[in-house]
């Protein structure tokens, strides 16, 4: 069951190592980091993202927002960058032990739609975690998720 401490082991300074399949199916691997803080009783966590050489979108600078509802035990993650238009819609999910799985389905009238979203959180250490995008077309229960994105997470302090 997830609580308010879920993220606690995130709070620090963290080297990026990128992986994300680029349009044309080719997996680039890209160095970032990211400065991660706590607020308002550990029921908010924002993380601030740099990768300044990111393929094709040069100095890529974003922010995720982490805020927990207490009553449905569920964590809301709202990724916002510098490269896109502000889209406020929660990945919405809960952990169980050292994963995290966080769901969000993307409309036809979205992008891409429609889509299913999925970011996968693996805790290994409180120094070394891992975090994954996948989707799938929307209404494939049961389909395949296709990866498209990994950071993986050391700590630097």
């Amino acid at each position: 069951m997830s609580t308010t401490h879920d993220f606690d082991f995130l709070v620090g300074h963290w080297a990026v190592a990128n992986r994300r399949r680029g349009a044309d199916g080719v997996w680039e691997e890209f160095p970032g980091t990211t400065t991660v803080e706590n607020h308002i009783d550990n029921r908010v966590q924002i993380d601030h993202y740099d990768a300044p050489q990111f393929p094709g979108r040069g100095h890529v600078k974003a922010v995720t927002i982490r805020s927990f509802d207490e009553i449905a035990r569920q964590w809301s993650l709202v990724w916002l960058a510098n490269y896109s238009t502000p889209d406020t819609r929660p990945v919405v999910g809960a952990w169980d032990g050292d994963a995290g799985e966080f769901f969000l389905t993307l409309g036809a009238d979205d992008p891409g739609g429609p889509l299913e979203l999925r970011f996968d959180w693996k805790r290994y250490t409180d120094d070394h975690a891992l975090w994954s995008q996948s989707f799938r077309e929307a209404g494939e229960a049961g389909g395949a998720w296709e990866l498209d994105w990994t950071m993986e997470l050391t700590r630097i302090a």
